[in-house]
């Protein structure tokens, strides 16, 4: 009867976002506050294994799954990745933490969080790099570059897949577009304007 009473504040939360969700269910019992914090939350999982090839086994995993990396970030320790398609959206980074040991972090939702696919996604990269090379990395064929600012000279933030859906949009009148990375930067991409007339 009790739980049933915290019942209306959990739904009335959902409805809420940011720090205003975390308040309105501060106030409901441990278990209740687990089922809104996991709808934010993401799955994170270690691999005794060098970065590199680690990438290459998340890439691989996506790949089977037709979830395909579209962008690749360089970040301070490590990487950052986005996949999706018309039903799905995610995101991975993976840190280094010593030579021999990477820290996946992951998450993926549809209108929810989607914590059984994340998951599988793991699990993949696991079974993947069971008889993965260490000297296996991230294939960058199709890949392009994503610049700092728009201007082939600046430094290089990382790559977009040339055959992605992105959500990029068109920074002015240039042929340059504007592109949210993993990690909430901005980054730009040479656009063919006939091709992504519409962004």
């Amino acid at each position: 009867m009790r739980r049933a009473l915290y019942l209306p504040i959990l739904l009335a939360a959902l409805h809420l976002s940011g720090c205003a969700a975390v308040t309105a269910v501060s106030a409901v019992p441990g278990v209740l506050f687990e089922t809104v914090g996991s709808q934010f939350g993401s799955d994170e999982e270690s691999f005794p294994r060098n970065i590199e090839p680690t990438a290459a086994a998340v890439q691989k995993s996506l790949h089977s799954m037709s979830l395909d990396a579209d962008v690749l970030e360089v970040q301070a320790n490590g990487y950052g990745m986005s996949f999706g398609n018309e039903k799905l959206k995610g995101k991975i980074s993976l840190e280094k933490m010593t030579p021999k040991l990477t820290t996946m972090r992951i998450k993926v939702h549809s209108k929810i969080r989607e914590a059984s696919i994340e998951r599988a996604i793991i699990d993949s990269v696991r079974a993947n790099l069971a008889h993965m090379s260490s000297r296996r990395h991230f294939v960058l064929k199709g890949y392009a570059h994503l610049r700092s600012k728009p201007d082939v000279h600046t430094a290089r933030l990382g790559w977009y897949r040339q055959k992605a859906e992105l959500d990029a949009h068109r920074n002015g009148k240039s042929d340059w577009l504007r592109l949210k990375l993993p990690s909430g930067k901005m980054a730009y991409l040479k656009s063919d304007p006939l091709a992504l007339a519409s962004k």
